[in-house]
């Protein structure tokens, strides 16, 4: 099987957790949230290595752009961007941070892990959004309540299929979750959280193959996610889980007084 196309990966990536609001200049998508503090939502993003047609007064048109929206200003760095536009920021100065890689495997769940005792299934998104609360989030300040009011309004903002998934102990208490996007013949994970308390017990692991099954019965090929670099518990996992490199990004930014 042909691996997906980094475009490919990045559009469905778009369309898996939208922004508030995009502006778009040619390959050039500018993508804003105000007030939510991700910086995949918060960024512009560029799909055409090509496209660099007077990028400096483009550039500086956009970082305007945020500053009237009151948001901090980042340029995703993937192998898209054109190396005009890296040439130029890195004349400028400008900071990098976030180093994240894209990781995928073919989309053949195999044979179901018994779940121990554990009930995986399907739920709206909002039973979603109260077990990943009850359950502790990806992070702690994910779990805020402002946190988990926008991470719900952009999971509902979803035109793609979305697929919530609850991994329920035999008292019913939710105790892993994950979230998964059936976009073309693309299956993206998302959000996948487990309880510290069952933690080790390969929950991880069968909630990822609980995500390949519901992308394999939605006619999907490639399963993505994208793990950050310093985040060496979740690596250890998808890699255990067949997922193997595709490409990398992380954010540029200009230096505080810049």
């Amino acid at each position: 099987m042909e691996p997906p196309s980094i475009l490919a990966i990045e559009t469905a990536n778009l369309n898996g957790f939208p922004a508030w609001m995009q502006r778009a200049d040619g390959s050039w998508l500018s993508r804003l949230s105000p007030g939510v503090p991700a910086r995949r939502v918060n960024s512009l993003n560029v799909f055409d290595p090509q496209d660099d047609d007077r990028l400096a007064a483009r550039l500086a048109e956009t970082q305007a752009l945020y500053a009237r929206h009151d948001v901090v200003f980042h340029l995703r760095h993937t192998p898209l961007t054109p190396p005009a536009l890296t040439a130029h920021v890195d004349a400028m100065g400008w900071l990098s941070a976030g180093e994240t890689d894209v990781w995928i495997r073919p989309v053949d769940a195999g044979t179901p892990a018994a779940l121990r005792g554990e009930e995986i299934a399907t739920c709206s998104l909002a039973d979603w959004l109260d077990a990943f609360v009850r359950v502790g989030g990806t992070r702690p300040e994910t779990v805020a309540p402002d946190a988990v009011e926008q991470l719900g309004a952009a999971l509902a903002r979803i035109a793609a299929r979305r697929v919530c998934l609850v991994a329920r102990a035999a008292d019913g208490a939710p105790v892993a979750v994950a979230i998964a996007v059936a976009d073309r013949d693309l299956l993206g994970i998302y959000d996948l959280a487990v309880d510290p308390l069952v933690r080790r017990q390969g929950l991880g692991a069968r909630m990822v193959r609980a995500c390949l099954e519901q992308g394999r019965r939605l006619g999907c090929r490639t399963a993505w996610l994208q793990v950050v670099r310093e985040n060496r518990a979740a690596r250890a996992l998808y890699r255990r889980c067949g997922f193997e490199d595709a490409y990398s990004y992380h954010y540029r930014f200009p230096p505080p007084d810049g």
